[in-house]
């Protein structure tokens, strides 16, 4: 199904001995797993495929096709597949002779309550894994070994700061025996009065011993994204969402009640935000709509934004969108501890870049060019210092989605 590798077969004489030979030589070396989506008229279908190492294209013909609505994701020697209509996750084996696919379990969610699209599951072990749904209250505990759902927990749900506007977590991250949940909430859909009382960024946290979950907020930060910024370190940093721009244009408030719309905040490893770290991006850059941190390394922010000297929001929210078409956005670094700004090049080929996975301590990311709702070329990039990028595969007409190591 995988393209196969191809191994010379020692001959058998008298000369061999069995103590000589190697049981695993038939075996690949290494076992890479990539996800993709392609657009159709009909809808977006999702691929699966493990290769000796990170495909350089994509090709459907080499891969295994899912299907519409299906999200893989990967943990130890097992790719797994999220089907969001018929809630079910998909155990994956890969053959370690010729990298073939076969699923080997299945885990139906619909007995649970759960109804949305999954978040990112967060493996603990081989025998332990979580997925929430937290504007449902639910963290379902499960079994990745057997794929067998060990408990559902009833967590407080989350709950919109804004009226109307929608809220969700997607990322998840463990360390310290926690799950930490980004939580995103976007601006509200009508315009233009909005509530400062309960603005805050926030992060859920799921003590994975206890089986509680915290929601833990820090209001010198309006809204964060559902997703952390990684240094090389493997700390996380807490970046505004670009609603938080729309916010600060076009809605009635009093900003000095109001949390800063682009400070970025720290989060420690405990499971809390780090007091002793802030830093508003508004000291150092004029900013008329923050777009998106993509990493922080050697404590420089790396981000891309719209300056209000190329250009600014249109006067009506209903059109508000149409900056992001007329002007481009701005790549820079800026020194976290001296507040140096400087062009960043080193990306600038790419329109959007995410960090997808972090694999042996270093962290690969999806990019995407020449941007169109279907995000018709993406690539993979392994980063090897803050300039400095490998290329490992460019896929036209199909977006990566998934990136990780088997063994």
């Amino acid at each position: 199904m995988i393209s196969v590798i191809s191994f010379g077969i020692a001959s058998c004489t008298d000369d061999d001995n069995d103590s000589n030979l190697d049981p695993t030589a038939d075996e690949i070396a290494a076992g890479w797993v990539t996800g993709f989506n392609v657009s159709t008229p009909q809808g977006t279908v999702w691929y699966l495929r493990a290769d000796e190492e990170v495909p350089e294209d994509f090709n459907a013909s080499s891969s295994v096709e899912l299907g519409f609505n299906k999200r893989p994701y990967s943990f130890g020697e097992n790719p797994y597949v999220w089907d969001s209509d018929a809630r079910t996750m998909t155990k994956w084996e890969v053959n370690r002779t010729d990298l073939s696919l076969s699923p080997s379990g299945i885990m139906s969610l619909a007995s649970t309550g759960y109804s949305s699209p999954v978040a990112y599951p967060a493996f603990i072990s081989e025998t332990q894994a979580f997925v929430t749904n937290l504007t449902e209250g639910l963290v379902i505990e499960w079994n990745p070994s057997d794929m067998t759902i060990i408990e559902v927990h009833e967590v407080d749900p989350l709950v919109s700061a804004h009226d109307n506007a929608f809220v969700f977590e997607f990322f998840n991250y463990v360390k310290n025996n926690k799950i930490f949940m980004p939580i995103g909430q976007n601006a509200p859909p009508t315009c233009c009065a909005i509530n400062t009382a309960d603005m805050s960024a926030v992060v859920a946290v799921f003590d994975i011993t206890t089986k509680t979950l915290e929601y833990i907020k820090d209001d010198r930060l309006m809204s964060t994204v559902f997703r952390f910024v990684s240094d090389e370190n493997g700390s996380f940093y807490v970046q505004p969402i670009d609603e938080n721009s729309w916010i600060t244009e076009y809605f009635e408030y009093e900003p000095s009640s109001a949390p800063s719309p682009h400070t970025v905040l720290r989060f420690n490893d405990d499971g809390t935000f780090d007091s002793s770290f802030e830093f508003n991006l508004d000291d150092v850059l004029d900013i008329e709509v923050y777009s998106e941190s993509v990493l922080v390394f050697d404590d420089k922010l790396v981000l891309n934004y719209y300056d209000s000297d190329d250009g600014q929001l249109d006067p009506s929210y209903d059109d508000s969108r149409n900056l992001l078409d007329r002007i481009n956005a701005r790549t820079v670094s800026v020194d976290l501890n001296t507040g140096e700004v400087n062009e960043f090049t080193a990306l600038s080929e790419y329109d959007f870049v995410i960090l997808y996975n972090r694999i042996d301590g270093v962290n690969y990311y999806i990019a995407f060019s020449t941007v169109t709702s279907a995000f018709d070329t993406s690539h993979i990039l392994r980063q090897n210092a803050i300039d400095d990028y490998t290329e490992l595969g460019t896929y036209s007409g199909a977006a990566a989605q998934w990136v990780g190591k088997l063994w």
